[in-house]
């Protein structure tokens, strides 16, 4: 009985590790098969050319601003941690961060009056 559960359980281990260590080399991505199915997909001008495939729209990039960006501390020790990590990230990307001190019940209202810009 011993032996057959340890068969199981190395059989069990090999399909994890055989799984994980799948090779992705001979696929295409998916990005150049979407720009193939676009550009298939395209009208023919006059001309027998097939047109350009449409850019998506980029969203407008907000202005720069010298303003902080103000995150909201809540007495919460996982909350705490999280706004710290988050915020230095925020600030090892160039940007300037304010911490505030906040209640939890007052911090989503704070954003949407403009007040505080990142909830989480």
């Amino acid at each position: 009985m011993n032996k057959a559960r340890l068969i199981v359980a190395a059989l069990v281990a090999f399909a994890l590790v055989a799984s994980a260590c799948g090779d992705d080399e001979g696929e295409a991505p998916a990005t150049a098969d979407a720009s193939e199915a676009a550009a298939e997909a395209a009208p023919a001008d006059s001309e027998g050319e097939t047109a350009a495939p449409a850019e998506p729209e980029a969203a407008p990039a907000a202005g720069d601003s010298s303003d902080p960006i103000r995150i909201p501390l809540h007495n919460w020790s996982s909350q705490l941690v999280g706004a710290e990590v988050v915020g230095g990230i925020l600030e090892a990307a160039g940007y300037s961060v304010e911490y505030v001190p906040s209640d939890s019940q007052v911090v989503y209202q704070s954003m949407c009056d403009g007040d505080i810009e990142l909830v989480h």
